[in-house]
């Protein structure tokens, strides 16, 4: 009896648990989000990748998400109908980077970046902008 309840938690136990994503992986899936947020402007999707004492080095070291939001919205409140194009993403466990160029219209914009940003356990803790 006994050994037939300890077999049954351990199986329990091997196939209730999941292998945990790398932590690259991890990194990744946040940073994809936050480049659609870039795109989108859907600033709620914010709210579980950006660590509590975010830094955005872009236009100056602004601190918190609430200081990213406001970015993001100023962005799309000035840029009609913006796209993005992910030209190429690199990472590493702490970092990741993406090539992206922004269009839009009235007024026509296109910019090419580097962004780059570091990430802890699938949270940006800072972020870097170099324009083209």
């Amino acid at each position: 009896m006994k050994t037939n309840l300890l077999i049954s938690l351990v199986g329990i136990l091997l196939f209730s648990c999941k292998p945990s994503e790398s932590t690259q992986k991890l990194n990744i899936k946040a940073d994809n989000i936050l480049m659609k947020v870039f795109e989108t402007g859907d600033v709620g999707k914010l709210d579980n990748i950006i660590a509590t004492d975010f830094v955005n080095h872009a236009g100056g070291d602004k601190l918190g998400l609430d200081s990213l939001k406001v970015m993001v919205r100023g962005f799309h409140s000035n840029v009609k109908n913006p796209k993005m194009e992910n030209i190429t993403q690199m990472a590493n466990d702490d970092y990741v980077c993406d090539w992206v160029r922004f269009t839009g219209n009235n007024p026509v914009i296109v910019v090419e970046s580097m962004e780059v940003t570091r990430y802890a356990n699938g949270f940006a803790q800072e972020h870097w902008f170099f324009r083209k």
